[in-house]
């Protein structure tokens, strides 16, 4: 249990780390990343006061509207950042102070009113800043959407007068190429949709040059009544910034946008059949070509094929020889260990009927031992009961010699078994009186018969 325990905290480190590890490379990259698009914006800033600002540019004056309304806006963006860096101060300091109030924490009613005062008030900024951001973002989409529009009519108006002014040289004998930078965008595109094109462009885009709001307005009220006429007047009175006759004519435009863009679809129409009809016929040129390479390619393939099997062939009967070389290798080889064996077997055995032989040797030869220490045991036991005999008869040669020439005769006398011995006797007879005197004789052990007179 304490294992998985340890494992776990471990591979729990471990993910840990890793994820650190990936929010740091994360925030490396977006780092990297807003630094290379800083030193494009540098780059950017110079090459525009180089080109636009210069002193010494010809165009100083024309661009000197720019320059200000250019530094009208850095210093604006400027404010907002400072205006930003102060909210996100302030809601810096209420996160810090609400921390700081949770490390004192108290178990009372006021002290959890004024936490969710607190916290309401953050979640208040927070959210306001939000909404204003949004609101920012939101109006600089809007910004940007209508100045994307408007560059898209200035650049058709750039693109009509460039053909205006190639008109006149079509006449002459030798035209003049056109500039690489002009940009004729109806030039592929059908009569009807170059003509609803330029009716757009002639006359203010998509809403006839009204806003938004008033040519929405208008197409509410004249959807209303299905297009009758009289919506005119109700119309008028809920743009009031248009007189009657600006709506009439706005009508007049309107139903001539319809025309026009009806045409302008029944153009695109026929012109996408067209185009469909040319891809068939490119589509089949293309099919025919590809038939034709796709056989050249199975030709190609097959031969391809066929020299890889020539080559498979040649392979294989490569590869038979060499099994049959390998495998008369192996069969040598497994018979050169076979004899190898065979031999190790036969001096194995060889080896042990020399150890048994020996062995048998060994046993003999102990038996052999054995008999003749047995043998000569018992003629060492014999030996040594004949020399017994012979000093037995010896001694008794010298005995019945010694008999023979002492002849000692004693009489028998059973009374004197009882009777004290002669020392005895004279012991009793030299014991004398006990006294304190000093001693004038000690008694000594007697000396026997035979060793009398001897010093």
């Amino acid at each position: 249990m304490a294992a998985n325990v340890k494992e776990n905290e471990e591979r729990e480190k471990n993910v840990l780390a890793w994820r650190n590890k990936m929010e740091k490379s994360k925030k490396g990259e977006i780092l990297r990343e807003l630094r290379k698009l800083s030193v494009q914006v540098v780059a950017l800033e110079r090459e525009k006061t180089t080109h636009l600002y210069s002193k010494r540019s010809e165009f100083r004056h024309d661009f000197s509207v720019l320059e200000e309304l250019d530094s009208k806006l850095t210093g604006d963006i400027k404010s907002e950042q400072v205006k930003v860096k102060q909210q996100l101060e302030k809601i810096s300091h209420m996160v810090k102070r609400f921390h700081k109030e949770l490390k004192d924490v108290k178990p009372t009613p006021e002290f959890v009113e004024k936490l969710k005062v607190i916290m309401e008030e953050i979640e208040g900024t927070i959210t306001s800043f939000k909404e204003n951001q949004r609101k920012q973002y939101e109006e600089l989409i809007r910004d940007e959407r209508m100045t994307y529009q408007e560059i898209q009519a200035m650049e058709r108006k750039f693109d009509a007068w460039s053909q205006l002014a190639e008109k006149p040289d079509n006449k002459s004998k030798t035209p003049a190429a056109p500039l690489a930078s002009a940009r004729d965008i109806t030039k592929d595109l059908p009569p009807q949709v170059a003509a609803f094109e330029k009716f757009l462009e002639e006359t203010g885009g998509i809403r006839g040059g009204w806003d938004e709001y008033d040519h929405g307005t208008f197409l509410k009220f004249r959807n209303r009544y299905k297009g009758k006429i009289f919506f005119i007047k109700h119309a008028l009175v809920a743009i009031p910034t248009k007189t009657e006759e600006e709506i009439r004519d706005h009508e007049d435009w309107y139903q001539t946008y319809l025309s026009m863009n009806e045409k302008k679809k029944e153009s695109i129409k026929k012109w996408r059949e067209k185009k469909e009809g040319e891809k068939e016929e490119v589509l089949s040129k293309v099919e025919s070509e590809l038939a034709e390479d796709q056989q050249k390619e199975e030709q190609k393939q097959q031969r391809l094929k066929e020299q890889i099997q020539e080559e498979k062939r040649q392979r294989f009967s490569q590869l038979n020889a060499w099994k049959v070389q390998k495998e008369l290798e192996r069969a040598q080889a497994e018979e050169k260990k076979l004899r190898e064996a065979l031999d190790k077997a036969q001096k194995e055995e060889d080896r042990k009927k020399e150890k048994a032989e020996l062995k048998q040797k060994v046993e003999n030869y102990k038996k052999e031992r054995e008999e003749e220490e047995n043998f000569l045991e018992e003629q060492k036991k014999v030996w040594e009961e004949e020399e017994k005999e012979r000093h037995r008869q010896i001694s008794a040669r010298e005995i019945h010699r010694f008999r023979d020439r002492v002849d000692i005769e004693v009489d028998r006398d059973p009374s004197r078994l009882l009777k004290p011995t002669a020392g005895w006797t004279s012991r009793l007879k030299d014991k004398g009186p006990s006294g304190s005197g000093p001693v004038i004789q000690m008694p000594h052990r007697a000396i026997p018969s035979w060793r009398q007179g001897m010093t």
